[in-house]
């Protein structure tokens, strides 16, 4: 396998990493089973047995593998769930793409609604100020992994279209509208029926969501939504530094 090894590129630890990655989300490497040995990875890659471990000890640190101890026992992968590292605001199309993961709508439903009082102080609108409501069923690799609420203000005059939704955040900078900074909040709860529906789970089952207010290089409020992962198919990783 072909890793690039030009001056400026990413370690290859962890282009290597990537690869296992996508390999693993994919189901080439299903939970349950064993990933191949570091001799065939090494051979694989074409690099050293230190760049293959540092590379599986991120996979192992990010809870998708596990070293199981004793011959033949190998690495076995635990879990396909997608880590999101909280760091930097990005849009979700953006943190898919950054992994090689193919992220696609499946459900896209636009209107324009009158905001609720939370809306209407997350957003600093006026009495009568309407909102854009975007509600989005999203995939990746034809997985369902989340349920979104997007609230935006009518003023931004967003389409309607919902073609033009690909990533949100990129739509928004066609406007010069750039989001720089959020709060978020993160709980665990159990699906509704409306949330169960669009995710595809049962009722009851355990979900996270994620309420994001967003703002623009303006520090003027743009974005308030509300969405609801599957926790089997996705996790939060938090980096924390001294």
């Amino acid at each position: 396998m072909i890793l690039d090894r030009s001056k400026d590129s990413k370690p290859l630890y962890l282009q290597i990493k990537d690869v296992l990655k996508h390999k693993i989300i994919t189901n080439e490497y299903p939970v349950g089973s064993t990933i191949p040995s570091e001799n065939e990875l090494e051979d694989m890659f074409d690099v050293s047995r230190m760049t293959i471990r540092q590379a599986v000890n991120e996979l192992v640190n990010e809870g998708l593998l596990k070293k199981e101890r004793g011959r033949g026992k190998g690495t076995i992968v635990l879990s396909n769930a997608i880590a999101d590292k909280l760091s930097t605001v990005k849009s979700f199309t953006q943190k898919m793409s950054e992994q090689g993961l193919l992220l696609k709508n499946k459900q896209i439903n636009i209107s324009l609604v009158t905001p609720d009082e939370t809306i209407k102080s997350a957003l600093n609108l006026s009495t009568n100020e309407k909102v854009l409501r975007l509600n989005r069923i999203r995939m990746v690799n034809n997985d369902i992994i989340m349920y979104s609420i997007s609230y935006l203000p009518e003023s931004l005059n967003l389409p309607f279209d919902a073609e033009q939704y690909g990533s949100l955040y990129d739509l928004l900078a066609t406007k010069n509208i750039h989001i720089t900074h959020a709060e978020e909040y993160i709980e665990a709860m159990l699906a509704n029926e409306v949330i169960a529906d669009a995710l595809e789970i049962s009722t009851n089952d355990a979900v996270l969501k994620r309420t994001r207010i967003s703002k623009d290089q303006h520090n003027q409020s743009i974005e308030y939504t509300t969405t609801y992962y599957r926790s089997d198919k996705y996790k939060y990783v938090v980096e924390l530094t001294i």
